[in-house]
């Protein structure tokens, strides 16, 4: 019978999370080619997910983490507590480096907004998204390194999600997003951010994958 105080199994999911941080990190120039190999290496060979937590240590900042998720989170009292977008027989759009507020209504009527939160920060904890598209359609794409709950419905319209990777640190930010299309669309997504050199995030996946089979 194992010891209740043996430590969780790293699960193949949380493994891979972590190589594809330092293919970004590697990719941004966080990391030279040499550190990259070595911690790559770590990476299929610890036990524990603390050794594998202390991988993602920055080298120029070892207080920090080059973790996602970390990257997206702010100072909470720099956050506004409530904001707006809306759309009426119109459009918005909204990127770059935005503060969320904690709860955020997005409505458009017989109209269209773009919300591409990739490069955006967040509050610690939970940040309420709520999405209403009346006759008209919204795209929201959330960065990678944060948990998301979507709860929706549509009428005579699509509310679509598309998941992406599960993150299982429990200490990420959460947005939860909730709302309804009528006749209407909504899409919510999340994806990566653009790297410096994409070639060398491909290089570093592909480098990743012969470690794992001992080339």
């Amino acid at each position: 019978m194992p010891s209740p105080y043996a430590p969780l199994p790293i699960t193949e999911a949380r493994r891979d999370r972590v190589v594809r941080v330092l293919a970004a990190a590697f990719a941004n120039d966080l990391l030279t080619m040499e550190q990259l190999d070595g911690r790559l290496a770590a990476a299929y060979r610890v036990h524990t997910p603390a050794e594998l937590q202390q991988l993602l240590a920055d080298p120029a900042d070892p207080s920090r983490s080059l973790d996602d998720w970390q990257r997206y989170v702010t100072t909470e009292a720099l956050v506004p507590e409530r904001g707006a977008a809306v759309a009426v027989a119109g459009g918005f759009g909204v990127k770059g480096g935005w503060l969320v507020p904690r709860q955020l209504k997005v409505w458009t009527v017989a109209g269209g907004g773009e919300l591409d939160l990739r490069e955006a920060r967040f509050a610690p904890g939970t940040t309420e998204i709520e999405v209403v598209a009346f006759m008209g359609g919204v795209e929201l794409v959330l960065p990678e390194g944060v948990r998301l709950e979507v709860v929706g419905a549509a009428f005579l319209g699509g509310f679509e999600y598309k998941a992406g990777a599960a993150v299982e640190d429990p200490d990420a930010p959460l947005v939860r997003v909730s709302g309804a299309a009528i006749m209407g669309g909504v899409d919510i997504s999340r994806g990566r951010r653009e790297y410096k050199s994409e070639r060398q995030y491909l290089a570093a996946l592909a480098r990743a994958t012969e470690i794992q089979r001992g080339g």
